[in-house]
C-alpha cells in the first residue's frame, strides 16, 4: 500500500462528503485491493452521507460523539487546545495555512500534512533533506497522527454505516502499520 495514498485517502474519508469531488478523490488515492467498501460506500446517497457525517462529527442530539480535532481528543477535551496550537507549528515550517473558520488540528488536515510530508521527501533529491523529512514526520506522527487511533475506535463504535464501520477498521490497521514502520 502506498503510504502517501493511504493518508490522502483517509484525509479525504474524514472530510465533509460534499459534491462529486469526494468520491472521485477517494476513488483517486484509494490504497486498497479490495474495491468493495468503496463501492459500498458509494452506494449510500450523498445525503445520508453528509447526514452521518453530521451526526458523528459536527452536530447530533445528546452531543457529537467524535469530534474530528485532536484537542477534543486529549484530556482537555475543548476545542483550539494546544494540539491545534502545535500542529500550527508545523504548518507554519512550511507556510502552511488552514480556511478561515478552520482549526488546524483537524484529522483531514493532519492526514494531509502527513501525506505532504511524504511527497516532500519522495520530491526533494538531497539525502540530508529526506532525514530531516523524516525526523519531522515522526515527530509530527508522534504528536498529531497517534491519537486517530482512539478517533477510529470512536467512529467504528459510533457510525450506522457499515462501509464507515469498516474503513474504521481499516484506518486502525493502517494507523499500527504506521507506528510499527515508525518504531513507535
Amino acid at each position: 500500500m502506498e503510504r502517501f495514498k493511504a493518508y490522502k485517502f483517509f484525509a479525504h474519508l474524514f472530510s465533509y462528503p460534499e459534491g462529486v469531488s469526494f468520491f472521485e478523490k477517494l476513488e483517486e488515492f484509494y490504497p486498497f485491493e479490495d474495491k468493495k467498501p468503496l463501492e459500498d460506500l458509494k452506494a449510500i446517497s450523498p445525503e445520508e452521507l453528509q447526514a452521518e457525517y453530521t451526526s458523528l462529527f459536527i452536530a447530533n442530539y445528546g452531543g457529537v460523539p467524535c469530534k474530528p480535532y485532536q484537542s477534543f481528543f486529549t484530556a482537555e477535551k475543548t476545542l483550539m487546545g494546544a494540539p491545534a496550537l502545535d500542529t500550527q507549528k508545523f504548518f507554519d515550517l512550511f507556510g502552511l495555512t488552514v480556511p478561515e473558520g478552520e482549526l488546524p488540528d483537524k484529522v483531514s488536515f493532519q492526514l494531509d500534512f502527513a501525506a505532504f510530508l511524504l511527497k516532500l521527501k519522495e520530491e526533494t533529491p538531497y539525502v540530508e533533506d529526506k532525514k530531516k523529512i523524516d525526523l519531522l514526520f515522526k515527530e509530527f506522527f508522534k504528536k498529531h497522527i497517534l491519537w486517530m487511533e482512539n478517533f477510529a475506535n470512536c467512529v467504528g463504535k459510533n457510525t450506522s454505516l457499515k462501509p464507515l464501520k469498516v474503513f474504521a477498521e481499516k484506518f486502525k490497521e493502517f494507523l499500527e502499520g504506521e507506528r510499527k514502520l515508525l518504531r513507535l
